[in-house]
């Protein structure tokens, strides 16, 4: 664990040294705050409007769900971010090695290839969640609007789902950027197969039972859609975590064929 802990140093230091890691974070929070001003805006305003017609009629003011309207449109964006933003992440964990030469260093190094990629992983895991935990500043905004009234259960569940999603796709661009020293190949392959997976639930509809619920299956959205609504299913959860194992484990096996070869 040693040796993994310090390639995991290693590559977290690479990425804060990097000005991409801020280019990106800041595009991020940009766009994702403009989305959430405009779900909030049309929320406050639909608020507002119902409010001044239960006025003027005399009638009940109906009530309007934050998370509904704000969060759950919210996170969706977010999440649709992140399957653009994640290639760019992982397009140098392994293909940088390459490129550079320290990948021979590495393979013929006393650590092994699973401590190698334990530490990647992890580091790029650790990005994730702090990109992720900077939109915890839009909770708050909510929390605020709705005087404390925030419903938590879908809040939590969504930053779970993000989590695994975020996991799973970090795995799947670490593959493709163990099989190329070429960073923009490796990025361009790994968005690729993502968004595959993700818009894999709408080729569903054209295919006839029951071929079309094992296509569904594999679709990232499938899975993700009822954290959004709070709701935590344990086949959403190993789906996510065999997701991440498999794609592991094939650029374990990728890798470690490179050092025999070596």
């Amino acid at each position: 664990m040693r040796n993994a802990l310090a390639v995991y140093v290693r590559e977290i230091k690479s990425y804060f040294v990097s000005p991409i890691l801020y280019i990106i974070a800041t595009v991020f929070m940009l766009v994702v705050g403009n989305s959430f001003k405009d779900y909030f805006i049309r929320f406050a305003m639909m608020t507002m409007q119902a409010l001044r017609q239960a006025t003027n009629s005399g009638g009940e003011v109906p009530l309007f769900n934050i998370n509904s309207y704000v969060a759950t449109n919210m996170f969706a964006f977010m999440n649709y971010m992140f399957l653009l933003i994640v290639p760019l992440l992982t397009m140098r964990l392994y293909a940088e090695e390459k490129k550079t030469g320290t990948m021979e260093l590495l393979m013929t190094s006393p650590i092994t290839t699973t401590q190698v990629l334990i530490g990647k992983f992890f580091s790029c895991l650790t990005i994730y969640f702090f990109m992720m935990s900077l939109t915890i500043a839009f909770v708050v905004i909510m929390m605020i609007q709705s005087n404390g009234k925030l419903d938590w259960g879908p809040i939590f569940s969504s930053y779970l789902g993000t989590f695994l999603l975020g996991s799973a796709i970090i795995s799947i661009g670490m593959f493709f950027s163990s099989l190329t020293e070429n960073q923009i190949i490796a990025a361009a392959v790994s968005l690729s197969i993502i968004m595959g997976l993700w818009l894999l639930i709408h080729s569903a509809r054209y295919i006839t039972p029951p071929y079309n619920d094992l296509i569904s299956y594999f679709s990232l959205s499938d899975h993700l859609d009822s954290f959004t609504y709070g709701f935590i299913g344990i086949n959403h959860i190993v789906y996510f975590i065999s997701m991440t194992v498999f794609w592991l484990v094939l650029t374990g096996i990728n890798v470690e064929s490179t050092r025999w070869r070596q």
